[in-house]
């Protein structure tokens, strides 16, 4: 706490609270009635026409500019709606084919009960009158002696491969 002796200058406290003192800049002595008047830069004409030319180029860059923007954020788009639409489509087609399937599964067991070992056996019994093979009838023929065919006459024909061993023997 500040004893009566001590005074504060509160001038040299600056309005962010902090003991630095304050620079004392002069400002600028105005006369009362007098209106400041701008600053007039006279410029030729090929100043101003060169200063139009970059205003004009610059407006042409934004354009240019804007122009790509647009045309990235079309295209994005538009690539967007193509991706949906096959997205829709590919369901579609992944929906027919999983109907396809349950039909063919739905076929497929119908045809199995339509032709089974039983059916076509007693089909063939019943309609076509066949009967099983009993074991007399069956033959057995051996081929283990060779291949040899044999012409009615009592002629031989060999092989073609005999006939020229033959012929060099």
């Amino acid at each position: 706490m500040a004893s009566n002796n001590e005074a504060v200058n509160y001038n040299r406290i600056n309005m962010y609270g902090s003991a630095a003192p304050k620079i004392n800049t002069p400002a600028p002595k105005r006369k009362p009635n007098e209106v400041q008047r701008p600053r007039v830069v006279k410029k030729t004409r090929k100043q101003i026409k060169l200063e139009q030319r970059r205003s004009a180029f610059k407006a042409a860059k934004v354009l240019v500019i804007c122009g790509i923007f647009f045309a990235l954020i079309s295209f994005q788009i538009f690539s967007q709606v193509k991706v949906d639409e096959l997205d829709r489509e590919l369901q579609s087609v992944n929906s027919q084919i999983e109907i396809l399937d349950s039909e063919n599964t739905r076929l497929n067991m119908q045809l199995d009960s339509i032709i089974s070992l039983d059916k076509v056996d007693a089909y063939a019994q019943d309609t076509l009158g066949m009967v099983k093979v009993e074991n007399y009838q069956v033959s057995y023929v051996d081929l283990s002696s060779g291949d040899v065919a044999t012409v009615s006459g009592g002629k031989v024909h060999h092989s073609l491969w005999d006939t020229i061993k033959s012929y060099f023997n």
